[in-house]
């Protein structure tokens, strides 16, 4: 969703100011402080690597600020119809009432797989960018299962109390399937047999 909302404001190629702080806690891109980027490098920040400091970045510069961008958030939500999520941040920490489903994460992937540039971005194994300061990131995706056969992203998720998390797109014969798996022990191994038991019990003319 973080991505979504900063798609739906910023153009691309808008330059932000890297944001440090205490919001930016768990899995970092190492972004550098002040340091200036691209909203398309900040999304790549974000999703390959599982970049929180790149997510605090596109919501401290949004117009208003962080709460702002999380409002923003929530308004889409609504307009979605997705009744079973709330966000309380950009980066999908634990925190008290924030919260989503299987279901309503499942349809904000197919949102975001909608989007070009997106979809290409949660494909990407790794990357290297370069500031506009002349600072150089090489990111590595965090899921492990690009490169496999069919598995064309998306993006991966931990935290404490939802555990492993993966949405994963899979395309068979040209038809895309979606599959999402919250709480997991083993979000690899698991989204790998969901996608042997659909190769095995699916088929399409």
């Amino acid at each position: 969703m973080t991505a979504l909302v900063a798609l739906d404001y910023y153009n691309p190629d808008t330059l932000l100011q890297v944001e440090g702080g205490p919001r930016s806690v768990g899995a970092k891109a190492e972004l550098v402080k002040d340091d200036l980027i691209t909203v398309r490098d900040a999304l790549y920040a974000l999703l390959v690597p599982s970049g929180n400091d790149a997510a605090v970045t596109l919501a401290e510069n949004f117009p208003g600020g962080y709460r702002k961008f999380v409002e923003k958030m929530n308004v889409k939500v609504a307009s979605l119809g997705l009744a079973n999520t709330n966000f309380v941040n950009v980066s999908g920490v634990d925190s008290p009432n924030h919260f989503t489903s299987v279901y309503d994460i499942t349809m904000l992937a197919k949102q975001a797989l909608d989007r070009p540039l997106l979809k290409s971005i949660v494909s990407t194994r790794k990357i290297t960018l370069k500031s506009e300061k002349g600072n150089i990131y090489p990111l590595i995706t965090t899921n492990l299962l690009l490169g496999r056969p069919g598995v064309l992203g998306i993006k991966t998720g931990w935290t404490p109390q939802a555990g492993e998390c993966l949405v994963t797109l899979v395309d068979r014969n040209g038809h895309p399937i979606i599959i999402s798996l919250l709480g997991s022990k083993d979000r690899f191994g698991e989204t790998e047999k969901l996608i042997n038991w659909v190769y095995t019990n699916f088929s399409w003319e």
